[in-house]
């Protein structure tokens, strides 16, 4: 099975966080020594146990408080003269300890909820989302999702390739919203999907068993949340079939890296009221030796950098002369991290699916471009 590297933004706790209570306590020793009698800055040591809660373990921020204390003591000690009471600091050191080590064992204790969430939403996504073979009936298949959100929220972004009578079939998808109501209608879809792809010779019909199950499931859960999906057929011949229910159009990528995003007829979301618009017609799409289709969802299209600029899906492959479609999906996620910075607002989900011959297809020209190209309607 294929494994993906995904990188991911690191956490903002750093060395320098960790160091900043040892500078204060330095600088209230400096000033204390430094400064004249009228300019007391001792007080200052009340504020080392509270910084190091920011970073360190509530063991360590009372380790933080009795240093403030002994050197507190210090103080007393090498100039006694003209100095205030210090029970006003002993009160606030005591104070700022218990206040830090409460936050920091706090701290903690959302830390661990944080890695136990994602390691629930790790075995959530492999009991959703198996893995994908590197290759099915002679094609090579890769997919990765990611989920977005500083505690890795479960979303509805899936996909699925399976061996069928009729071919080999993909489905991408994006389910509406996040949480545990998503994460159940993903497996309506799929659920279907994975029984219709083996019962149902019209991919079309594939759909319609899928806007089915979700709706059965909106009158039984009351939830009316809806998903756009795109449905790939692939015969031995490399010729496609694909139905497209309101979902981001995918990408053909020729062996030389030109890029051409699919025209395809528009179709009605799954889940839908009735009375609405129909799913759409199927379309035919020839996949040549070398070629790889790409389809992605909107987390990708829609992720922005820094200056909010979105992401450019097809200058970010066309760069890139791979042909395997696991290079390609490496590709596409090293790109979009260097693009982002590894933050994500959406959750982010990509198939690829690459013809056999792509491994021994032609490296392309020094001038890769991005083009747009339509599908053929049946």
């Amino acid at each position: 099975m294929q494994r993906f590297e995904v990188p991911t933004a690191r956490a903002a706790t750093t060395h320098v966080h960790r160091v900043l209570p040892w500078g204060l306590w330095g600088l209230s020793i400096a000033a204390e020594l430094w400064t004249g009698q009228d300019v007391r800055l001792g007080p200052l040591l009340a504020a080392v146990p509270a910084l190091a809660a920011a970073s360190h373990t509530w063991r360590s921020v009372l380790a933080f408080g009795a240093l403030s204390l002994v050197t507190l003591g210090a103080f007393r000690w090498y100039e006694p003269a003209g100095r205030p009471s210090a029970l006003v600091v002993v009160l606030a050191i005591a104070a700022g300890t218990a206040a830090g080590a409460l936050s920091a064992a706090g701290r903690a204790r959302e830390q661990r909820r944080l890695d136990e969430l994602r390691a629930t939403v790790g075995k959530v996504q492999q009991a959703v989302l198996r893995p994908l073979p590197e290759s099915v009936a002679g094609y090579q298949v890769a997919g990765f999702y990611r989920a977005a959100g500083a505690e890795n929220k479960v979303g509805g972004d899936f996909y699925e390739a399976l061996n069928t009578p009729h071919g080999l079939r993909l489905v991408i998808g994006d389910v509406c919203g996040k949480g545990l109501p998503a994460v159940d209608a993903t497996v309506t879809l799929l659920g279907a999907f994975r029984e219709a792809a083996f019962l149902e010779a019209d991919l079309g019909r594939v759909a319609h068993r899928m806007d089915q199950a979700l709706v059965r499931r909106q009158e039984s859960t009351g939830d009316s949340r809806f998903a756009s999906v795109l449905l790939i057929q692939a015969d031995a011949d490399g010729m496609l079939t694909l139905v497209n229910c309101g979902h981001v159009p995918p990408l053909h990528i020729d062996h030389d890296a030109r890029v051409r995003e699919l025209r395809l007829r528009p179709g009605r979301l799954l889940g839908l009221p009735a009375g609405g618009p129909q799913l759409p017609a199927t379309a035919t799409h020839e996949l040549p030796p070398g070629a790889c289709l790409l389809a992605t969802t909107d987390g990708i299209t829609e992720a922005r950098d820094g200056r909010r600029a979105f992401f450019d899906v097809a200058a970010a492959v066309a760069h890139h002369r791979h042909t395997s479609a696991g290079h390609r999906m490496q590709t596409l996620l090293d790109e979009l991290h260097r693009h982002t910075g590894g933050r994500l607002d959406d959750d982010a989900a990509a198939i690829a699916i690459a013809t056999p011959a792509a491994a021994d297809a032609p490296h392309a020209p020094d001038a890769p471009h991005h083009e747009l190209g339509d599908a053929a309607p049946t």
